[in-house]
């Protein structure tokens, strides 16, 4: 029966997640590229089946992907995505023309990754997330698609999509995260962003300062053709309230973005500037208009609810926070603002919850369903504001709105997975597949058994 067949598919994709978190939880993360280039030969080098745009650096990687992917589908490309983590589903990490992985595809995709190199003892030990990556590029090259936009997981040097061959680079930008695997100084960190520039290959960038200096100096030494922000080409507000984008090329007009944000205008002109410098893929005015306009990638300033005003932000360190409570403040215009936070225990989180500090008027803290969470009760001590504790970020999102006034504005932030958390809750249709993802935790020990 078409029914139990389902099943049968939906209990091998749990089972398949569930393996994949274990081998995450004991293997962890490994900057190596040596494995995952053997691996890939063994498939028959699936990441070269299609030109690459790999996008690399510390905040606005996923806004990025999200408009460079919109630009090259409006000028009629089949475009496969590859993104990290994933904010509900695990399908969101791959997807084919803004369509996700289908459940039957990933079961077959692992499968052939480990039958063809085994992890474990007995074969390359690869870690979770260079399996996710192979089963990506191996996707990716079963469909054919005209043009893979690859984001960058950690870092970028040693990170298991270097071994791609791009067409060009993208680096949006440089600032302090993931410090015991980058280190804590921006010029250390930079280097590690810059070591997915590859000889030949062009890089666009709007990093600043020591950071910009660091990249362009690895392009001259790749002999690569290096374009900056700001600098080079830019993308502004324009007489009308339009948006205009310029660079040595030419310029076009009458932009808007379908992404919330003033953070998005450096975004945007980075995606547009690196596919004007990747051969073949030029589109026209008219295209890059409908692709900016059309681009949408949840949990980034999303607006889920009106009345109270609710936002969704992944801002998951100090430089993201501090942006999006710079666009909160400028369009609360004296509302009151109510923040549910929560956090990672590895993150600087001191520095995000000041900076929230200065923005609101309440700050509830509450614990994202990952092991990785910091205890809200650890959290509230360096909180000076009226605030609550509850373990539960469902419970605490409930009841949050319950108490605010119609004209508050609720930010929800701090991480992406309390936006996985939190996404379901106001939007019917993420309930299943968290359902799913939240059985293959369970399965894999990463959280408890349901009461």
């Amino acid at each position: 029966m078409p029914g139990d067949g389902e099943r049968t598919v939906s209990d091998a994709y749990v089972e398949t997640l569930g393996w994949l978190y274990r081998l995450q939880a004991r293997a962890g993360i490994q900057l190596k590229l040596e494995r995952v280039r053997v691996a890939a030969e063994a498939l028959g080098h699936p990441e070269r089946a299609a030109p690459t745009i790999h996008v690399g650096g510390t905040n606005g990687k996923g806004s990025t992907v999200a408009m460079v992917a919109a630009i090259l589908a409006a000028d009629g490309h089949r475009v496969g995505v590859f993104s990290s983590p994933h904010l509900v589903s695990f399908g969101e990490r791959i997807t084919i023309g803004g369509v996700p992985i289908a459940e039957a595809e990933v079961v077959e995709g692992v499968r052939h990754v480990r039958r063809v190199v085994p992890a474990g003892p007995e074969g390359l030990g690869l870690t979770s997330f260079e399996i996710m990556t192979l089963l990506a590029w191996w996707t990716f090259a079963r469909h054919r698609v005209d043009v893979v936009v690859l984001e960058v997981g950690l870092g970028g040097r040693l990170d298991a999509t270097n071994v791609a061959a791009p067409a060009v680079t993208i680096i949006t930008n440089v600032a302090a995260d993931h410090e015991a695997f980058l280190g804590s100084e921006l010029e250390g960190i930079a280097a590690e962003k810059a070591g997915i520039v590859k000889p030949g290959v062009p890089v666009v960038t709007g990093a600043t300062g020591v950071a910009a200096r660091v990249i362009r100096e690895r392009a001259e030494t790749q002999g690569s053709a290096y374009q900056a922000r700001g600098v080079d080409f830019d993308l502004t507000p324009g007489t009308d309230g339009r948006l205009v984008f310029r660079s040595p090329t030419r310029t076009i007009d009458d932009l808007r973005l379908g992404l919330r944000g003033r953070h998005q205008h450096a975004n945007a002109a980075l995606a547009v500037r690196a596919l004007e410098m990747m051969p073949g893929f030029v589109p026209s005015p008219a295209r890059v208009r409908a692709g900016l306009a059309g681009a949408a990638w949840p949990g980034r300033l999303q607006l889920v609810r009106e009345s109270p005003r609710v936002l969704l932000d992944c801002a998951h360190n100090p430089a993201a926070i501090d942006v999006v409570v710079d666009e909160v403040r400028a369009s609360a215009a004296g509302r009151a603002v109510r923040v549910l936070f929560g956090v990672m225990r590895d993150k600087a989180w001191h520095s995000m919850l000041e900076s929230l500090g200065r923005l609101a008027t309440e700050i509830v803290l509450t614990r994202p369903r990952q092991p990785r969470s910091a205890d809200p009760r650890m959290l509230a001590e360096a909180v000076s504001l009226p605030h609550h504790v509850d373990d539960d970020p469902e419970r605490a999102y409930h009841a949050l709105v319950a108490r605010s006034a119609s004209d508050d504005i609720v930010l929800v932030t701090g991480s992406i997975f309390l936006i996985g958390d939190v996404l379901p809750v106001v939007e019917p249709t993420y309930r299943a597949a968290a359902a799913r993802e939240r059985q293959a935790a369970i399965q894999a020990g990463m959280l408890p058994e349901q009461p």
